[in-house]
């Protein structure tokens, strides 16, 4: 109830309770053969941070029961088609048009890239990441198996569309804010995704009427391959980028058109890259902070951590906000493979032209 009402745990030890909880409930359910139920409590367990590592085998067990259920069977058995969301990661009419209308004003500062063909490791390091230099890598995973596997929306709902996943619903960067939901892969596709990709091409003029509101929902900086580690096999897990250690986090974003982050900064160099659709992202120095107007706890309940900004990117007021009239930025449109590099505490914005999928690597 406390963690409904006020969004987190009052203290660890209720999270780990919980935990117990969820894995005592599974078993139940396993035991009386309802793997699927049992499935659904340790998705939940793991959305609510119960790392898979700690029940592995059985989180295993439990999971391919599940698909060899004769439950599952019958999911599989309903005939349901969702298609394909567009394929942007070639030149084409779609990708024009979208570069054309869901841009709110042409590419004015554009952010330094290169093609991953052309850029050795040691001089992306010496270059770009020891200098806190943000860097476009055009084709960095145009190899990829999703690229054009998870494009197709019934791929998600025949493997994953029983699988329960964490949903914000609505805008940070609109009044009422955002709510969070857990519902199955197969609701997300059918409620949200499907339409958004007939949608096509989402503006910013379009996301910003009160019409859209609830069409807009976003699987956001979630750790996906916790509940799902067989999608480690569409990508490369741990990019040589991301230095010798490899990646501390791998967080996965599965949205319709029309999602925006708000900007802000993280405290880990990251490596975004872009897998299905279009994304407009717009990246200020660290340097730049003084006129980004830092919301602080008494300004929004966003500002608890100190890495938000107030400003309305692409909808600035610059007349309650006047220095970020000249604070500097670059800016990219990032398509299918595409990759960029975030330098730490360096401030981000970031809005989905389309349907998209996205990944990228803390480290």
């Amino acid at each position: 109830v406390t963690l409904h009402q006020n969004g987190s745990w009052p203290t660890s030890y209720h999270r780990e309770a919980y935990w117990c909880f969820a894995v005592t409930a599974c078993i139940g359910c396993t035991q009386n053969g309802d793997f699927f139920r049992g499935l659904q409590l340790l998705d939940t367990a793991v959305i609510l941070g119960l790392p898979r590592r700690q029940i592995s085998a059985f989180f295993d067990y439990v999971e391919n029961h599940a698909t060899n259920s004769s439950m599952y069977a019958h999911w599989l058995s309903c005939k349901w088609r969702f298609g394909k969301m567009e394929d942007y990661s070639q030149r084409s009419v779609a990708r024009d048009r979208l570069v054309r209308d869901g841009l709110s004003r042409p590419i004015s500062f554009p952010m330094e890239e290169c093609d991953f063909s052309s850029l050795s490791q040691r001089e992306f390091q010496d270059m770009y990441v020891a200098y806190s230099k943000a860097l476009v890598i055009r084709n960095f995973a145009s190899s990829w198996p999703a690229i054009k596997k998870w494009c197709d929306l019934d791929f998600w709902v025949k493997e994953h569309g029983h699988r329960t996943v964490p949903i914000e619903l609505g805008s940070m960067m609109k009044k009422g804010g955002m709510k969070e939901q857990l519902m199955t892969m197969r609701k997300f596709i059918s409620s949200y995704l499907a339409s958004s990709s007939d949608n096509g091409c989402w503006t910013l003029d379009s996301i910003q009427k009160d019409t859209t509101k609830d069409k807009i929902a976003y699987l956001a900086q979630h750790q996906l391959f916790e509940q799902m580690t067989d999608l480690l096999n569409d990508i490369d897990a741990s990019p040589s980028f991301c230095g010798e250690s490899g990646p501390v986090h791998i967080n996965t974003w599965i949205g319709t058109g029309g999602t925006r982050t708000p900007l802000h900064f993280d405290s880990y160099d990251n490596l975004f890259v872009q897998l299905v659709g279009c994304k407009y992202v717009r990246i200020y120095n660290s340097d730049q902070s003084e006129k980004l107007y830092v919301m602080r706890k008494k300004d929004s309940p966003y500002g608890l951590q100190g890495n938000m900004s107030a400003l309305d990117c692409e909808n600035e007021d610059f007349e309650k906000y006047p220095l970020a009239r000249t604070s500097e930025f670059v800016e990219v449109l990032m398509f299918p493979g595409d990759c960029l590099f975030i330098p730490s505490r360096a401030w981000h914005y970031v809005r989905g032209l389309s349907t998209s999928i996205s990944v990228n690597f803390w480290w």
